[in-house]
């Protein structure tokens, strides 16, 4: 938004690291109840496809998260190596969120777990 980007152009990049450290920190909470195994039986077919819902959102937010902080430190000289570390980091962190969404159709239509 014009206004917003106004006020500070930092507003959008600080806006998405710190959403993506929120949601890379929410999703290792997540993998850590599920690996507990709150209802006694953290080795079930459940459990696992239910890991790899969190799992996958967890990477990728930290992928997202990494990412962005190198793109935002080497804004200016976004050349060859650091180009590439940035674009592997966004792409990692896609295909986890990804095979995060995979899994959970998996575990809905697959599994009939709503």
């Amino acid at each position: 938004l014009p206004s917003v980007y106004a006020w500070s152009p930092l507003v959008g990049i600080l806006g998405f690291i710190l959403g993506s450290f929120f949601i890379g920190s929410s999703q290792i909470w997540k993998v850590v109840r599920i690996a507990q195994g709150a209802d006694g039986n953290c080795g079930s077919a459940d459990a696992r496809a239910a890991t790899c819902v969190e799992g996958g959102a967890c990477v990728g937010g930290w992928g997202f998260f990494f990412g962005t902080i190198v793109y935002w430190i080497a804004e200016d000289d976004l050349a060859g190596t650091v180009w590439m570390a940035v674009l592997a980091m966004w792409i990692a962190g896609s295909t986890a969120f990804t095979f995060g969404g995979l899994s959970l159709a998996y575990r809905h239509f697959v599994m009939g777990i709503v």
